[in-house]
């Protein structure tokens, strides 16, 4: 029995051990001389039983402490390692709250940066239009200046330069003047012929030959050479002036740029240069 005790109670107290031991010893003893004592018909349990029981429960509870120690011994290991596991989700969390924050700045300043280059578009955007609205306003002014084979070649484009009220986008616009400056530009850096028909005398027109250097001038001649002068660009519109001595001149021009006749040198003097 008292070898049981020791072996259970070995985690105790050691003051306590000894205490139990010398009780247990005590009373099985007295226990060998009496275990029962006879009164009448009723028989009495013996202090040794008793004190045997209480020994008993006490090994029982502290076994029971020992068990809820144990318990809790574990379950304070587990607490630790799950919250060392919690500690490192939240590590993580944080890192990616971190990541995401940065980002989030980074998102932040390249929206800034987009906002000030549609700005700075936008301001550019306002220049041109400004400039296209200035040469649309300078190209009316001067449409009157030209002729009809510069005019076939931008009809369209100067018909809606003409219209003030063109809702075309800003784009198109653009395009439209590009396209007239550049023909402007073309012809009044060459020689152009052109056939056409002029008012002569008594009201009557007839089909001439037209070689214009570019917006210096111009030279008319009809086929049998009857008909012939000059004309010069003013702001209000080409006038033109008949001049006989033209046509001789003019024709003999007309063949070497035709090709029809050797390039040669023709004693030819426009008025139209005046």
């Amino acid at each position: 029995m008292v070898k049981h005790i020791l072996s259970i109670s070995n985690k105790r107290n050691t003051n306590d051990l000894f205490l139990i031991v010398f009780l247990l010893l005590f009373f099985s003893t007295a226990a060998q001389t009496q275990d029962k004592i006879t009164d009448g018909d009723t028989q009495k349990v013996s202090p040794s039983f008793l004190l045997q029981e209480k020994v008993r429960q006490w090994v029982e509870t502290q076994k029971l402490r020992g068990k809820e120690k144990a318990d809790w011994a574990e379950q304070k290991s587990n607490m630790e390692a799950l919250n060392k596991i919690r500690l490192k989700e939240i590590e993580q969390i944080d890192a990616l709250i971190k990541a995401a924050g940065e980002r989030l700045s980074d998102a932040t300043n390249k929206k800034a940066e987009l906002l000030a280059e549609q700005d700075k578009l936008r301001n550019q955007r306002d220049i041109i239009e400004q400039r296209v609205i200035a040469i649309e306003s300078s190209l009316r002014n001067k449409l009157n200046i030209f002729p009809d084979p510069l005019l076939s070649k931008v009809k369209n484009e100067v018909e809606r330069i003409r219209d003030k009220g063109n809702e075309s986008s800003l784009q198109d616009r653009l395009r439209d003047t590009v396209a007239i400056l550049s023909a402007a530009s073309d012809f009044g850096n060459t020689m152009t012929v052109s056939n056409e028909i002029r008012d002569v005398d008594d009201q009557k027109t007839v089909e001439v030959q037209v070689l214009y250097l570019g917006f210096s001038g111009a030279w008319y001649v009809s086929k049998n050479g009857k008909n012939s002068g000059f004309g010069k660009a003013y702001e209000d519109g080409w006038k033109w002036t008949e001049d006989k001595e033209v046509a001789q001149p003019l024709i003999e021009a007309l063949e070497m740029y035709q090709k029809e006749k050797s390039p040669d040198y023709v004693p030819f003097k426009f008025r139209g240069n005046d």
